[in-house]
């Protein structure tokens, strides 16, 4: 798997892309962290998983919806 910063994400986009539709996985980074992966849509008979949606899983807080946007929507200061 190829790694491309969020800088050369941004100054090299259409040769990563081009890289991702000859069907490399590419990892981008941002201040040396993983944050992303762009790997290629071209298993169509496979059902799409996005990688990157796991992210949320097992976290209480995010469990009801409705009550986590109660309380970013409530008062801060009564």
């Amino acid at each position: 798997m190829k790694t491309a910063t969020a800088k050369e994400l941004r100054t090299h986009a259409s040769a990563i892309l081009e890289r991702v539709r000859k069907g490399d996985e590419v990892v981008i980074t941002m201040r040396g962290k993983s944050i992303a992966v762009m790997k290629p849509m071209s298993d169509i008979d496979k059902p799409f998983s996005p990688v990157g949606f796991g992210i949320w899983k097992g976290r209480k807080e995010m469990a009801g919806v409705t009550k986590l946007l109660d309380e970013r929507r409530k008062e801060r200061y009564p």
